[in-house]
């Protein structure tokens, strides 16, 4: 299970001083810096955006990383992942996953699987500890991508290692509060699906 909240968009320089920023949110952990590649795909029916659900391939600097994302209550996704060096091979070995809920399994089993937007960037992260939440606090710098389309990302993220929810929330209401931050309700996937779509 995956509980994270994401802000911004937000300024490159603004972003940096943001995640630098270790006498809001004091560091419990050295930083790591991870160059990220991903595709997101869906079967030609369009089953996965249809359910709201994420099927993506990730280059997380070496490795080749497959995951399938669904969302659960409140902030709370189910998130599943296993190394695989393609697409069809991941999701193979995600169909056998007992947690994979039923609706998904058919689509993984399928077999074919159409690119329909991506993303890259840099993610710059550490390990923080608040009272009740160990976190990562993540700045994700790059683009979206859909076919010849691409926009500029942003973005700082939060994402819950153990402990509680609330703690989590406030550690983000510190963040926005400190920089007038917006909270982004948008999955990259989402936006980068809507780049080049018309706005009615």
């Amino acid at each position: 299970m995956e509980i994270e909240i994401k802000l911004g968009p937000v300024e490159p320089a603004l972003a940096a001083v943001i995640f630098d920023d270790i006498a809001l949110l004091p560091p419990a952990g050295e930083e790591e810096r991870i160059r990220m590649r991903t595709t997101y795909y869906d079967d030609p029916a369009g089953s996965f955006r249809a359910r709201k659900q994420t099927l993506r391939l990730r280059q997380e600097n070496d490795l080749s990383i497959c995951t399938f994302k669904t969302a659960l209550e409140g902030l709370a996704r189910l998130e599943l992942d296993c190394q695989a060096p393609d697409i069809v091979s991941g999701a193979a070995k995600l169909s056998a996953h007992p947690d994979l809920p039923e609706s998904a399994k058919n689509a993984l089993l399928g077999g074919v699987f159409l690119p329909r937007c991506g993303a890259q960037f840099l993610r710059r992260t550490r390990l923080c500890r608040v009272e009740g939440a160990t976190f990562h606090l993540c700045l994700d710098e790059g683009q979206l991508e859909k076919g010849d389309l691409t926009v500029p990302l942003c973005e700082i993220e939060l994402e819950l290692v153990e402990g509680d929810v609330d703690a989590l929330q406030r550690a983000a209401q510190l963040l926005m509060a400190a920089y007038k931050l917006p909270l982004c309700r948008k999955s990259k996937q989402q936006r980068a699906l809507e780049l080049g779509e018309v706005k009615v």
